[in-house]
């Protein structure tokens, strides 16, 4: 399962740009006859307060459940569930293992076997000051992006200066077929809604036609996390990550 980017040795940095990561599997529709709903109840009443009820549940084909202050996110659905964590309280994918488990227990509990799609997803965003409003947008791209990625930029969109945002995707996939990683790069300018210009960087892998046994999920999940690490790498310059190892 390799990559055109090179393998960087994994390590936690105090400073990050990461926003949110989501794990997120999809799977054959299960049937709702043949759903245990005392077995699956059990399950939602482990989320305290949430008061869900399994019937609601399978009745409606989908639920979320969220903490107080939105920073922890689970969908649940008849054919896909997905775990969504902000940071904070993600600090790394290791530390949050005890959420994603949350996810593989709701699939015990509707006693789903195997996933057909695994995806790990992370979302950047990457401030940045300017002398003026009006800038060229690739020139402040040009120092925060790897050459490479830099090549990839639709040449008339990222120099008109009229345009508040816009975004374009890059994509790769694993020498064995297995997987395809993207990089949905784009820059939003301040308006109503946005305090501040930043870069946004969503890095996402997913896999390819596999059965994937549920029991195998957690190990494939920390393998993509390792190479949408690496990918971050290849996609920024050194400065970026530099910065990144600096103490708060």
């Amino acid at each position: 399962m390799a990559y055109s980017f090179k393998h960087v040795e994994h390590q936690v940095y105090q400073n990050t740009f990461l926003k949110d990561v989501r794990v997120a599997v999809e799977f054959s529709a299960i049937d709702v006859a043949t759903v245990d709903t005392s077995k699956l109840q059990r399950y939602f009443d482990k989320f305290n307060g949430a008061e869900i009820k399994s019937a609601d549940f399978l009745d409606r084909g989908s639920i979320n459940v969220f903490s107080s202050d939105h920073t922890i996110d689970f969908h649940f659905g008849l054919g896909y569930a997905e775990a969504k964590l902000d940071t904070p309280p993600y600090t790394s994918f290791d530390d949050a293992e005890s959420y994603w488990h949350i996810l593989m227990d709701f699939l015990a509990a509707i006693d789903v076997r195997s996933v057909s799609r695994l995806m790990v997803r992370k979302f950047n965003a990457l401030y940045f000051t300017t002398n003026t409003r009006e800038y060229d947008m690739r020139e402040v791209m040009n120092g925060l992006f790897c050459d490479d990625l830099m090549k990839t930029i639709p040449q008339g969109i990222s120099s008109d200066k009229s345009l508040n945002s816009f975004e374009w995707t890059w994509t790769d996939s694993a020498d064995d077929g297995k997987s395809e990683v993207e990089v949905v790069n784009g820059i939003k300018k301040a308006d109503a809604t946005v305090k501040k210009d930043h870069l946004t960087m969503v890095t996402l892998i997913k896999s390819k036609d596999l059965t994937i046994s549920v029991d195998d999920v957690m190990k494939l999940a920390k393998e993509y996390n390792q190479i949408l690490f690496d990918m971050f790498h290849w996609c920024v310059k050194d400065d970026i990550i530099n910065t990144m190892k600096q103490k708060q």
